[in-house]
């Protein structure tokens, strides 16, 4: 399981991994691989986690740099509960990430955090993917460049036909 197909539905509780893709909808599992089930476009909205980041002062950090940065410092500072106090979220989190802006993080944000960060921990999926941007990297410089055409091949212009002004009869 890769962290790309984490996704969080709107309307459902805990995280569900991506099976198929369909146009009306997603098709999604439990993370055990367990319990595949339809979700319509129609009901719910998807976030992938990928896609989500956390506020800073400056910028935004991605949801997969606070994990990883929540992995490495679990030992110096340990996990808080999701049902601790407002102070000893945001203090565990202004730990993790001291730059995180305070006006825009709500604390149900960071309870969302701790949550995800409990159901993913035990699937070791907390790690960038370097290879994978290698792989990008490769393949964006052997693709192939775009060629001029041949001097003694005659190159056609299409003519683009202008619209014809109608009136619509009511």
């Amino acid at each position: 399981m890769e962290f790309r197909e984490i996704i969080a539905v709107t309307g459902v509780a805990g995280l569900k991994k991506l099976v198929a893709n369909r146009n009306d909808g997603l098709i999604l599992s439990e993370l055990d691989d367990s319990n595949k089930k339809f979700y319509s476009n129609r009901q719910h909205m998807f976030s992938p986690l990928e896609n989500i980041s956390i506020y800073t002062e400056d910028d935004t950090v991605l949801l997969l740099d606070v994990f990883i940065e929540m992995k490495n410092q679990k030992d110096s500072t340990p996990l808080v509960d999701a049902n601790a106090s407002n102070d000893d979220l945001r203090a565990y989190l202004g730990k993790i990430l001291p730059t995180f802006d305070r006006d825009r993080v709500n604390i149900s944000d960071i309870k969302k955090l701790v949550k995800w960060y409990n159901a993913l921990e035990g699937f070791d999926i907390f790690k960038k993917s370097a290879e994978g941007e290698e792989n990008k990297s490769s393949v964006k410089t052997t693709t192939q460049k775009h060629h001029a055409p041949a001097k003694d091949m005659n190159v056609q212009q299409q003519s683009v036909a202008k619209p014809r002004m109608t009136k619509n009869k009511v």
